[in-house]
C-alpha cells in the first residue's frame, strides 16, 4: 500500500508507534470497536470539533501525532512553506505589523538638535480560508495494519495540502480557485523584481548564466542572506544542472529521507511541482524564482487545525469510504517592492 519513494510522515524515535496511534484513530472514526478500545486504552482522544455533529455530518480534531506528521510532510515537500514565515493563530483573522521603513541616521554638530525619524509600520491582515480534501478509498484499506494505515493517510493528505500551498503561494491569481490569494507570479508583474530573460530565452534549455545572475541581482540586498532558488524538477535539470556541468557551482546530496539537498552558487535549491515543469515555450511566464520568502510572504494557519471526518454511508453501495480533511490557512505575499524598488524575491520571465 505504501509508496516507498515518498517522504515518510512519521520519522525519528517511536515513529511506528505514532503511526499506529493515528492508524487506530482512523479506524475508530470508521466505527471499528477494537480500535475504539485501543484508543481509549492508549489515551488517543476522539474529540469532536467545535460545532460538529455526527461523524457523518461533522468531524473530529486530529490527534497531535497526526498534526505533527502533516506539518512534517508539508515542511519537507512544500517549497513555499519551507521559505515563508509561518504564523500560527487561534482565530480566523489576524492583523500583524509590517515594516515599511526605518530610522534615519544623520550627522549633527555638537549641541544641535537631532532630526527625528520614526519606525514606519503598516498592517497585514489575514483571513483564514477553508482548505479541504474529500478522498474515496476502498474499505479494504482499513484492514491494513494500523501503522501502515496511519502513514498512508497522513502522507497523502500532507502531500495534497503542500501542493495546494505551493500553487497558491506561487501561482495564485486572486480568483475563487485560489480563494482570493495572489501568488508571487501575479504580484511581481510589472515590478522591478520581475526580470526578463534575454531575447529568445523562453525555455529552460535556452537560459544562460547571465539570466540567472540577473535574477539574483533583482533581489533586495538585505534579502540575499536567507535567499533560495525555487524551481521545478525540469528547471533544475535543464537550467541549473546544465549550466553547472560547464561552469560548476552546484552541489547535491541525497538525504536519508530520499529528498535532495541541492545548493547552486552558494544558495539552497527548493523544488516545487507547481512551478513550470515543462521543456516547452514559457514566453511571458514566470520560469523560476530567487529570494527570501521569509521577508516577502507569510503563511498563517490555525493551531491544531486539522479536522477529519470519515463516512461509509455515502459510498455503501460500492463498499468504499469517504475521508474528508479540512484545514484553515491564508497566504499573503505582502512585500514585493514596486516599479522602482527591488523586493525580497525576484522572478525570471521567459522572453519571446
Amino acid at each position: 500500500m505504501l509508496n516507498r519513494s515518498r517522504v515518510k510522515a512519521f520519522t525519528g524515535p517511536s515513529a511506528e508507534q505514532r503511526a499506529e496511534r493515528v492508524g487506530h484513530w482512523f479506524k475508530a472514526l470508521l466505527g471499528r470497536d477494537a480500535s475504539k478500545a485501543w484508543c481509549i486504552d492508549h489515551g488517543v482522544g476522539l474529540t469532536k470539533a467545535t460545532s460538529e455533529s455526527t461523524n457523518v455530518a461533522g468531524g473530529f480534531l486530529a490527534p497531535q501525532d497526526f498534526d505533527d506528521a502533516i506539518i512534517n510532510i508539508r515542511e519537507t515537500v512544500g517549497a513555499f512553506r519551507q521559505g515563508a514565515e509561518i504564523r500560527p493563530t487561534r482565530s480566523d483573522g489576524q492583523i500583524r505589523p509590517r515594516r515599511t521603513g526605518g530610522l534615519t541616521a544623520n550627522f549633527v554638530t555638537e549641541g544641535a538638535s537631532i532630526p527625528e525619524s520614526s519606525f514606519q509600520l503598516d498592517a497585514v491582515e489575514s483571513a483564514q480560508k477553508k482548505l479541504a480534501i474529500l478522498g474515496r478509498a476502498s474499505s479494504e484499506l482499513f484492514e491494513d495494519s494500523a501503522p501502515d494505515l496511519g502513514e498512508f493517510f497522513t502522507s497523502e493528505i500532507g502531500y495534497a495540502f503542500a501542493a495546494k500551498e505551493d500553487d497558491c503561494g506561487f501561482n495564485g491569481d486572486g480568483t475563487s480557485a485560489f480563494s482570493g490569494i495572489n501568488g508571487l507570479a501575479s504580484k511581481l508583474v510589472g515590478l522591478k523584481s520581475s526580470i526578463a530573460a534575454a531575447s529568445t530565452h523562453k525555455t529552460f534549455l535556452t537560459l544562460d548564466n547571465t539570466d540567472l545572475t540577473n535574477l539574483m541581482a533583482g533581489v533586495l540586498a538585505t534579502a540575499i542572506p536567507g535567499s533560495c532558488w525555487y524551481t521545478s524538477a525540469t528547471g533544475y535539470a535543464q537550467a541549473i544542472c546544465r549550466l553547472a556541468a560547464t561552469s560548476g557551482g552546484l552541489t547535491a546530496t541525497m538525504r536519508p529521507d530520499g529528498t535532495i539537498a541541492a545548493n547552486f552558487l552558494g544558495f539552497p535549491v527548493r523544488f516545487s511541482g507547481k512551478l513550470p515543469d515543462v521543456s516547452t515555450d514559457l514566453s511571458t511566464k514566470a520560469m523560476l524564482f530567487f529570494g527570501n520568502l521569509a521577508m516577502s510572504s507569510v503563511l498563517v494557519e490555525r493551531q491544531r487545525q486539522t479536522i477529519i471526518a470519515i463516512s461509509h454511508d455515502r459510498a455503501l453501495d460500492t463498499d468504499q469510504v469517504l475521508v474528508r480533511g479540512v484545514q484553515r490557512c491564508d497566504i499573503i505575499n505582502h512585500t514585493v517592492g514596486d516599479a522602482s524598488t527591488r523586493g525580497p524575491v525576484a522572478m525570471l520571465v521567459g522572453t519571446a
